[in-house]
């Protein structure tokens, strides 16, 4: 009876032990791949009539993505641009309109190529280098932005 008993024991304690889940290591490219798809939510809104009939019906889906340590990224893109904003004019030694403005200047002596057929385009080709140089100073403050106030967001995967 005693050896019935021990051998009952022995098994249960077996099985038991059979039931522990090992954990397995997950490769470090199936670890990215997981961190890069984007955690879905759903939220549907429904609003019936007094007879029970559906009369409203809206639905939002979101996303987010993880960063590597599996936390979800959090970014109020907003923020950074009504941030960005200011420091870009802060910085870009330019305005919008009077850099950017092709229509002719009060000025009489001015306004001799205003009467011909391709006003406008002839003015865009004849400062293309110009919006060249603007465009990669542009680039350039935003990079500096983004580095400065928000390390990390702009890291190129190589």
């Amino acid at each position: 009876m005693k050896k019935i008993m021990a051998f009952l024991l022995v098994l249960t304690l077996t099985g038991c032990k059979g039931q522990d889940k090992e954990k397995q290591e997950v490769p470090k490219d199936e670890q990215q791949e997981m961190a890069q798809e984007p955690k879905g939510q759903w939220e549907v809104h429904k609003e019936y009539d007094d007879q029970g009939n559906l009369i409203k019906y809206d639905s939002i889906y979101r996303h987010s993505y993880s960063n590597i340590e599996g936390d979800s990224v959090r970014i109020n893109l907003d923020s950074i641009m009504d941030s960005f904003r200011g420091y870009f004019e802060e910085k870009v030694p330019f305005e919008w309109k009077k850099d950017f403005s092709y229509f002719p200047k009060a000025d009489s002596l001015f306004m001799k190529d205003f009467f011909q057929e391709d006003y406008f385009y002839r003015n865009w080709k004849e400062h293309h280098s110009d919006i060249e140089q603007m465009m990669k100073k542009m680039d350039s403050v935003r990079n500096a932005f983004m580095r400065k106030h928000h390390p990390g967001l702009m890291d190129k995967e190589e």
